[in-house]
């Protein structure tokens, strides 16, 4: 039986080996004496991310002289289902779960069964229980479901408060990123968040001085800002970018016993949810960047580092027109110089002062999205959207046509997101998330588990399965 089970750990490796061969950045096969499965794994979910997003992405970061996705070069290469225990259309508590115990369950439930009754226990509480040191990143809010779906367990992803005072009690040795929301209770009684973490031994860091002057040696919660990170077509100059994030990350974490790192890149969701090109491609970027630090680490430990690379669901029902080419792509998405959640504050302002104009909106639509030369239809569309935000949000009609055109979104800002995906070859047909299978991308000792057809769940079971 142990003979069976060595001669089938040695095949699984040579395997793994072989794959890593293939990998075009060039990562170092693993030398003879490398243990058989991964001493570091790396974790990178693009929440929201379908195989639409990283072509567009990828299309985007060639045209710009970036060149291509690093991730998406990786050898072993899959796609993941990601339905509910009942459902076809995942929210990323019940993804999150998935990706990190395992286990299915529903929507909205963080770690336990369906009936709220039964826990399960997560490959990253696993890893800190086998003296790996354990990491979490993420450019959304510490205490989002993603992220929390690796250390807490919730009948409510909207216990924010509660899943943050898990976070504290969790023993790992790295978060961050995003700040923690809802700091205090909603009865106003209890400890802030923070002065909790720093009761249970964390060093709370809030500037990128503190953040970049961090140690190992201690448990590290690094906010760099009060809620979620900026979008990265937002982030000035200065603001710690996801990569930098990581890459502290890894030299907070390594040592001799290993580690498991969690990154996520949030904001990618939160702008399918609206619509937003532009600010979506940027973010699948700055996870690209934070994917290249794991692979430059994994350079230099040959053989005992996995990366791996997915997503929780899909965002947005997003799709491209087959005859898009990246030059055009590019200069199409490259004259938006912000998110679109930024232009909603230029709207709220005309119609605060009541003294809007359609036509004295057309220059900001030209100068902020790009939008010159209107058709006739693409004006006609964005004056109905410019009616509906001029009225105040509760005199709004919202219909099936509304809410099929807008979401719950800033009318004008929607409609230009949208025309301008149109011109650019891509069409948006949600504001939610969708039930379509998400990529996978891997590279390392036990990348095969990641390859061809799986469901979410064998994602966390093969994590898992390799642990150390």
């Amino acid at each position: 039986m142990k003979g069976g089970v060595l001669l089938a750990r040695l095949l699984r490796f040579l395997k793994a080996a072989a794959l890593v061969a293939l990998l075009a950045l060039s990562i170092a096969s693993p030398v003879a004496g490398a243990s058989e499965g991964p001493r570091y794994i790396f974790l990178f979910i693009g929440d929201g991310m379908g195989e639409a997003q990283v072509k567009a992405a990828d299309l985007y970061s060639r045209a710009s002289g970036r060149g291509e996705l690093a991730f998406a070069a990786l050898p072993a290469r899959g796609r993941v289902t990601t339905g509910t225990a009942k459902g076809a259309v995942t929210d990323s508590a019940a993804a999150g779960t998935a990706l990190a115990s395992g286990h299915k369950t529903e929507n909205g439930i963080l770690n336990m069964d369906p009936s709220k009754t039964k826990r399960f226990v997560t490959v990253a509480m696993l890893a800190r229980d086998r003296g790996m040191r354990v990491g979490i990143v993420t450019s959304s809010f510490m205490n989002d479901s993603t992220p929390a779906a690796f250390y807490a367990w919730s009948p409510s992803r909207t216990e924010l408060y509660e899943i943050g005072k898990q976070l504290a009690d969790s023993g790992f040795d790295y978060f961050g990123g995003g700040g923690l929301s809802r700091r205090r209770d909603r009865k106003g009684d209890g400890k802030d968040l923070y002065e909790i973490a720093a009761a249970q031994g964390y060093k709370v860091l809030r500037t990128a001085a503190e953040i970049l002057a961090a140690r190992p040696g201690e448990g590290i919660l690094a906010s760099g800002s009060a809620g979620a990170l900026h979008y990265e077509i937002d982030r000035p100059e200065g603001v710690l970018s996801l990569a930098e994030y990581t890459r502290l990350g890894i030299s907070l974490l390594d040592n001799p016993n290993g580690f498991f790192l969690v990154v996520e890149g949030g904001k990618i969701d939160w702008a399918c949810h609206r619509s937003d090109t532009a600010a979506m491609v940027r973010d699948v970027a700055a996870l690209d960047d934070a994917v290249k630090e794991a692979l430059a680490f994994a350079r230099d430990r040959p053989g005992e580092t996995l990366v791996v690379v997915t997503a929780d669901h899909e965002t947005g029902g997003m799709s491209l027109d087959g005859e898009i080419e990246g030059s055009a792509f590019h200069a199409v998405f490259s004259r938006q110089r912000r998110s679109n959640e930024s232009f909603d504050a230029e709207v709220a302002e005309m119609r605060k002062g009541g003294r809007g104009s359609f036509k004295s909106m057309l220059p900001a639509l030209a100068g902020f999205f790009g939008l010159g030369n209107l058709s006739g239809e693409e004006k006609e569309e964005l004056e109905a959207a410019f009616a509906q935000s001029m009225k105040p949000v509760v005199r709004r009609t919202r219909d099936k046509d509304y809410n099929r055109r807008y979401g719950p979104y800033e009318p004008l800002t929607m409609a230009a997101s949208r025309i301008l995906a149109r011109r650019g070859g891509v069409n948006w047909t949600s504001f939610g998330h969708s039930g379509a299978a998400v990529p996978v991308y891997a590279v390392g000792p036990g990348s095969e588990y990641f390859s061809g057809e799986n469901d979410n769940t064998g994602i966390g079971r093969a994590l898992i399965h390799l642990l150390p």
